[in-house]
């Protein structure tokens, strides 16, 4: 028996077959013949999969669902179950305006993410550029580039305000630093060598990786009394440190505290007199001073006996705490007050927070 084969679709509608849970409330129900041949929809050149509803032929008609292919065709399809009536319409004016307007979003975020590459290129090249600028710069000026990298790290290190000059010769680098120690006199005793060392060393190693191929020596130096307190230079692979000046000695202390405190003091009481004492100021230890105040009872035994262990001794005591405690702030103050004899008259101490107390032998 020949069969004739008629394929539908969206625009010519011969014969309708719901397969769908809708087709459960149709008015009336028949047996009938159908054959499946594994029949295959093509919709604009591309194979449609229609899953379970598999078309199939009946009374010499091909049957296919109505939804597959409308949907296949950008239709949209309604079923009206009251009427038993399919519906088949184009899709709404305000669907596709939303769908264009999604496509609109998509395309300015596009647009926003391309602009902040298009940025970072533009931010990329100019630290190229900036880098390369940098580069020559360091081949043509290295005294200006180093002398800007020591103001950028140090200008002010350990609370001291450091000068730098840098002189470069034949591609090698003469390093001078300077200050005026009258201004940072504490500052500069509470540095130890070693903390010293560990400072020009950072320094020398920014140097090695910069100019790897030139010599490197220097000095720091006090502008007030034009001194040259270190000096150092490369030898081999390493940095040779020199101290000239003495990072234990407390000098200047002792001169200031002998100068303020050591005679003059009938301030604090009458009955001083004229009577003088010796100031003498050592490393007690770390962050650490201790002091001998040694009063010369061999010539005014008799000022000494009216004024010890009297309120303005104790002025007189605290005064010298305040002031070595200001020269050397966060240090502990402590020490002993002694006759000609070598006879501790008393003890003294201030702590790095400012208390202090006396003991009267």
């Amino acid at each position: 028996m020949r069969k004739k084969f008629v394929i539908l679709t969206a625009v010519s509608v011969v014969a309708v077959l719901l397969i769908s849970s809708i087709a459960l409330g149709a008015t009336g129900a028949k047996d009938i013949k159908a054959y499946y041949r594994n029949i295959k929809i093509k919709v604009n050149g591309k194979i449609i999969d229609a899953g379970q509803m598999e078309p199939f032929i009946y009374n010499n008609s091909t049957y296919v669902p109505i939804r597959l292919i409308s949907e296949a065709l950008d239709k949209v399809v309604e079923w009206d179950n009251n009427q038993s009536i399919v519906i088949i319409n184009d899709k709404s004016t305000s669907q596709t305006s939303q769908e264009l307007a999604a496509k609109n979003v998509e395309i300015q975020n596009l647009i926003y993410q391309n602009s902040l590459l298009q940025n970072k290129i533009l931010e990329l090249n100019k630290t190229i550029d900036e880098l390369k600028t940098a580069k020559e710069d360091k081949k043509e000026n290295p005294d200006d580039y180093l002398e800007d990298y020591l103001y950028d790290e140090y200008s002010k290190w350990n609370g001291i305000k450091f000068k730098y000059k840098v002189k470069e010769s034949k591609g090698d680098l003469t390093l001078t630093i300077e200050f005026d120690r009258s201004d940072y006199k504490s500052e500069w005793n509470k540095l130890t060598e070693r903390k010293i060392e560990n400072w020009l060393n950072d320094i020398f190693d920014y140097v090695t990786d910069e100019f790897p191929k030139a010599d490197f020596e220097g000095t720091i130096k006090d502008t007030d009394k034009k001194e040259t307190l270190v000096a150092f230079e490369k030898s081999g692979s390493k940095l040779k440190v020199k101290f000239y000046d003495d990072k234990n000695s407390y000098s200047d202390l002792e001169e200031d505290l002998n100068y303020l405190y050591g005679s003059g003091l009938t301030t604090y009481h009458k009955n001083f007199g004229n009577l003088k004492a010796t100031i003498e100021v050592e490393d007690y230890d770390d962050d650490e001073l201790y002091i001998t105040v040694i009063v010369n009872t061999s010539r005014y035994a008799d000022e000494w006996d009216d004024v010890k262990d009297t309120a303005a001794a104790d002025d007189w005591l605290y005064d010298i705490m305040e002031y070595a405690r200001s020269e050397y702030k966060n240090y502990v103050i402590t020490g002993h007050v002694e006759n000609s004899s070598g006879k501790t008259q008393a003890t003294f101490e201030c702590s790095s927070s400012g208390r202090m107390k006396i003991n009267w032998k």
